[in-house]
Formats: structure tokens, sequence, C-alpha cells
């Protein structure tokens, strides 16, 4: 098993946080056997994870589940497959799988399936067959194939286990190259642009009819407030933006700060969708 000190420059694409020792398990005897360990976290690519200078837990990269197979109707991918990898394939073979998500950067399969990750009216979970994944009760690789308990950015996956392979159904498409170059264009028209520091979208969307969360905040005068290093964005005031040496301690005091403004202003308690491996 391999074992590196890294960054957070390095594993996440806000780059807040410290150096850590990263543990990159082989296979599922060693990703076991980390687990049985102690407290951890799982990484995914890091592009929607904030991690604090000092941390107890044991950070774990499925990076190297990298199993990989598609036929003309399914795709088989292991955790730490990456969304470019497979988009490249959508265009090389001309499929529809993904393209809704293209230009979220450093997506990993595993991140995905755990977040239900979702963009313009797609979900993750429309397009699941089934998930592999190491059983915390049992200890052993179980098979889910019923996704009914999924729902907006969530899955049971991060309670039940950890995610370590799954299979998607995939359609032929001709057009799936223009439509991942539109999904991107998209992304850049509202987002932050892709050079900036950021972890994606900080807060989830409260419940239809609220307004979603970028606007709640717009309207709670957040849009480009700043703390110290780290800011809401100036375009989309749902994105967190690292301007250059942000702190842990300067990125939730804009999440304590931010929560409290939308409480008071409008009643709504603003749930983090950015994943961060210690309470705030």
């Amino acid at each position: 098993m391999k074992v590196e000190k890294r960054s957070a420059e390095e594993i996440t694409t806000i780059g807040i946080g410290g150096i850590h020792d990263i543990f990159y398990p082989e296979n599922v005897k060693e990703l076991k056997n980390l687990v049985e360990g102690g407290d951890f976290f799982v990484l995914g690519g890091g592009s929607n994870v904030v991690i604090p200078e000092v941390l107890e837990k044991r950070l774990i990269s499925l990076k190297l589940f990298r199993n990989f197979a598609f036929s003309e109707e399914t795709l088989t991918a292991g955790a730490g497959v990456t969304l470019k990898e497979i988009l490249k394939e959508q265009i090389r073979g001309g499929f529809s799988l993904f393209e809704h998500l293209a230009g979220i950067r450093r997506a990993t399969v595993g991140g995905l399936i755990a977040q239900n990750a979702g963009a313009y009216g797609f979900e993750v979970k429309e397009r699941l067959i089934e998930v592999k994944f190491l059983s915390f009760e049992s200890g052993e690789v179980e098979v889910l194939k019923d996704f009914d308990s999924f729902g907006y950015r969530k899955s049971p996956l991060p309670s039940l286990g950890i995610i370590v392979e799954a299979t998607f159904k995939i359609k032929k498409d001709a057009r799936v190259k223009e439509k991942i170059a539109h999904f991107v264009r998209k992304r850049l028209e509202t987002q932050p642009p892709f050079y900036l520091k950021t972890a994606g979208s900080t807060f989830k969307n409260p419940p239809h009819p609220l307004p979603p969360a970028g606007k709640l905040l717009d309207q709670a005068g957040l849009k480009g407030f700043r703390v110290g290093r780290v800011g809401f964005s100036e375009k989309h005031a749902n994105f967190a933006v690292n301007y250059g040496g942000a702190t842990f301690e300067e990125f939730k005091e804009l999440i304590l700060t931010a929560r409290k403004r939308v409480k008071e202003k409008f009643g709504v308690e603003l749930e983090l969708e950015v994943k961060v491996p210690c309470k705030i």
C-alpha cells in the first residue's frame, strides 16, 4: 500500500488545509484493513471537499481502484475512475452517461455516487444499475441495486459502506460531444472560472418552493463577501473561493456567517453540500 504526504493544494480543488498522510489501498483487502484501523475519511478527487489543517482522521484515497469496462448497454468503473476519463470515453464511443456533469473538476465515480451528484435536471442515480461497496456491517463487499433511498445530493452509501465499483446504463448518442461542450459552456456562463480555487457548490439548495442557495446568499448581501483570503464568488454567491492561502478557520467563519445571515433574513437553515471531515 502506498502512503504519501500530500498538501491540500494537491488533494482538493479549493486548496485549503495542511499537509496530510494519504493512504492509497490497491485492493479491497487493504481498504478493509484501513477502515478497521480507526477513524477515517474517504477522498474522491477532492472537488467537493474542504479539509482542516489538523485532522486526526485517516485520509484514504481510492485513486488506484481503476477497473474500467463497457459494452453496448453498460459501463463498469472502479471508484477511482475520473469523470474526465469517462467523458473522453463517451466522446470516443458515442454514448450518453455523464454529459450533464461535464466541467466538474476532478470528480470520481465514487464521489459522484456517494453524493448522488446532479445538474441541469440529471442525477447519477438515474443511470445506476448496481453499486459494489465494502459494507461496514459485514466487512465484505456487498451489492446495492435499489436506489430509492437516494435523494437530492445524498445517498445511503457514506453510512452503509465505501463504494468500490459501479455499473451504469449507457445508450448510444451521436451528439454527445456537442452536449458535453454545451454543458461546459453553461457552467462557464454561470459559475466562477475554472482557474479559481473552489469546492463547487457550498450549500445545498433548500426544498422547493424556496429560492436556491445562491439567490438566498446574494439577497443576504453575501455575493463577494470575504473573510480573510476566502469569500463567496462575485459571479455566483454559492461558490466559496480561495483567493490564495486561505485557512480552514477563515472558511469556517465564512460558513457560519452565511448561515447566520440567511437564517436571520429568511428563516432558512442552509445545509452544507461541500464535505468537511469535522464539525462546523
